[in-house]
This record gives structure tokens, sequence and C-alpha cells, in this order.
């Protein structure tokens, strides 16, 4: 099966040829290449997957007797299908449904956050969410804010640290193929602005 680019890249091999104002097709194996692996690098560094997703059945932890507020793992949330907590043990759990009045979700999803109400579903692992979390990607439409919502800043970054070493491959004396199976220190291409960004969207832990 021959390579294909992320179905959640962060930009497109046309865009970046545009930016570089390539017009053939020789290299586009590689910016697919570079644009999968500065994806992954983004997303590890700001601990999120930025496009639109179910995720189910996700179970969180409420360590202290004050705390009512879970921090999912993704955002922005635009739907909670399934809020529950455990009633069993936990060789048995028993997973029963919040009401709609003992949660909800904190800034409309914005930011990930549910704030809980009454002390249902203490401890370890005593919570469970199935929820749809991130940003529509439509690069076909990328100006269409209903059907695409990635942020044009994360798309930006994407794309100049697929340019920037692109580039840089030449003064390293490195061909298309030497990328094949190779590793990039993407930490060392960050600028001030690049490292700004990360910071913008960077989840803290499930856990406070």
């Amino acid at each position: 099966m021959s390579e294909q680019l992320l179905s959640y890249a962060l930009t497109t091999v046309q865009r970046v040829k545009d930016r570089l104002a390539i017009t053939g097709a020789n290299f586009d194996t590689l910016i697919q290449r570079l644009i999968n692996s500065a994806t992954y690098f983004i997303e590890s560094e700001t601990n999120r997957h930025f496009a639109e997703t179910t995720y189910t059945d996700e179970v969180y932890s409420i360590y202290g007797a004050k705390q009512d507020m879970v921090f999912l793992k993704n955002a922005p949330v635009s739907a909670i299908t399934s809020a529950q907590y455990r009633a069993g043990t936990p060789s048995n759990p028993a997973w029963t449904n919040f009401t709609a009045d003992e949660y909800e979700l904190v800034e409309d999803g914005k930011s990930g956050i549910v704030k809980l109400y009454g002390l249902a579903g203490r401890g370890i692992n005593a919570l469970r969410f199935t929820y749809t979390a991130g940003y529509k990607i439509n690069f076909t439409n990328a100006g269409d804010m209903v059907t695409h919502t990635l942020p044009a800043d994360i798309t930006d970054l994407c794309e100049r640290l697929v340019i920037r070493w692109f580039k840089r491959r030449e003064s390293e004396g490195k061909t298309s193929e030497a990328f094949d199976g190779g590793q990039i220190n993407w930490q060392s291409e960050l600028t001030n602005e690049d490292k700004e960004t990360i910071a913008r969207y960077r989840r803290l832990p499930a856990f406070l």
C-alpha cells in the first residue's frame, strides 16, 4: 500500500507547494512525509488531537472531595453523549448515567471542562464520558467556517515547520530519499513564535 497523507493532517501537500512556489510533483512524497511528521509532533507537543473525533467511554478520576471539575482530554467539545459514574466496585462496575442537571460543559465546551454537581462519582476511575471533540478539517472548503474550523495558526505552524526542514535539507546535502525512515528533531526547528502557538493550544493533564 502506498504512503498516504494522514486523514487528520494539519495541512495539505498543495498548500505547502503553493508557499514554496513548486508546480511539479517531484517532491510530493517528501512533502507528504514531512506533513505527517510535523502533524505528529504538534499533536504530541500540545497533548491533543485536533481533528473532530468521538471518544468512547473515556475513564476519569476524582481525587479530592472538593474537586468538581473534570478536564476532558480533548477540546473543544461539541457534544457529550454519555456521562456516567461508577456505582459498583472495580471488579464489578455498575455504570450509572448522570442526570442532565448533574453536569454541564463550561464555556459551551470550548475548554473541554465539565462542571459536576453533587457528590456522585468520587474516587479512582469513577467517571466515564463519551463525547465528540476537536475541529472540523475540510481543506477543500477552508474558507467555510462551518465545515472547516481548524485554527489557521495551527495550519500555519505545520506549514512553516515543513517548509523550514524542506529548505534545510539542501544545505545539509540531503536528498528527498534521505528522510525515508529518518527522524527530524522538530524541537530544534522551533522559533519563539512557534513555541507561543504551541503553548496556546497545549492541553492540561486530564486530572489536577
